[in-house]
């Protein structure tokens, strides 16, 4: 059997040796040359995190939580951060140790975690579509959310499915605090299982993130801000639907009012929108 266009795109994804050059001084110089939106794209979303982790310092801690192949990982890199980078996937870490471990002088300031996050540590099942899938999940919501993306990107509706069911270990936020020390800043993007994860937090921190589906999750998403609500008096919301156009808000809500804006929020034109939780300082 031939293989199709999207098996191409995915064997060439786990090449490390492609990883390694995406990283690479010879990359950025060859999409400066062909493909300058490229460029501009990870320069905007370098400067959106730049902008809404405002005081944070080179070395300072953040936590990766669904960190797939690194690419979120190379950005907070460009930022001076220490990164834990955690992802349950065997074929991922392998990609992760070749971006930012092997065959170099100096490693990068990278730690690999090879679990999942979730409410307790323990074994989970993870519905998986395919190696290093950014749809592989923990979640038992995971094929009706990518039904949802399918239909509203176009995709013929056979051209996804889960392959495999797979059992991996679980961690939770608060023992990798207790591990590798409080992070300025937590980027959650599991595809269904944010609610688990916050689960497993019960100390406020100075800044996370969670990616969800508003239209599958519109109840794990209110459950969501409540937990965060329950950490400090102190915390602030704001959301946004594209990272290039910014924070949707002008100013940080707290719990109430964002509670209320959240439930009668539609989505976003993709289906999802990222919530954005800081504790103020003093």
């Amino acid at each position: 059997m031939r293989a199709t266009k999207r098996d191409l795109s995915s064997i060439v994804k786990q090449n490390s040796i492609y990883q390694r050059l995406r990283i690479s001084p010879i990359y950025d110089l060859y999409l400066a040359l062909t493909k300058r939106r490229v460029i501009k794209a990870r320069g905007r979303e370098l400067d959106f995190y730049r902008m809404t982790l405002d005081g944070f310092e080179p070395g300072g801690l953040i936590f990766d939580i669904g960190a797939n192949v690194g690419d979120k990982v190379d950005v907070f890199l460009k930022m001076g951060a220490r990164v834990v980078a955690v992802d349950p996937d065997e074929g991922n870490q392998a990609i992760l140790r070749d971006r930012f471990h092997r065959y170099r002088m100096t490693p990068r300031p990278v730690t690999i975690v090879g679990k999942a996050v979730g409410a307790k540590a323990g074994n989970e099942q993870m519905w998986v579509y395919g190696p290093g899938s950014l749809f592989n999940s923990l979640s038992e919501k995971s094929p009706g959310i990518l039904d949802g993306t399918k239909k509203r990107s176009g995709h013929l509706l056979d051209a996804y499915q889960f392959k495999e069911k797979r059992i991996v270990a679980t961690t939770t936020l608060d023992q990798l605090i207790e591990t590798y020390g409080l992070p300025a800043f937590i980027k959650i993007d599991v595809v269904g299982y944010e609610l688990e994860v916050l689960q497993g937090l019960h100390c406020p921190v100075p800044c996370l993130s969670f990616e969800i589906e508003v239209k599958e999750l519109r109840k794990e998403l209110i459950q969501c801000i409540e937990i965060l609500g329950g950490l400090s008096s102190r915390g602030r919301f704001n959301y946004t639907c594209d990272r290039r156009n910014g924070l949707a808000l002008d100013q940080w809500l707290d719990f109430g009012p964002f509670w209320r804006l959240i439930d009668g929020i539609d989505g976003c034109s993709e289906g999802c929108l990222e919530v954005f939780w800081k504790t103020l300082k003093g």
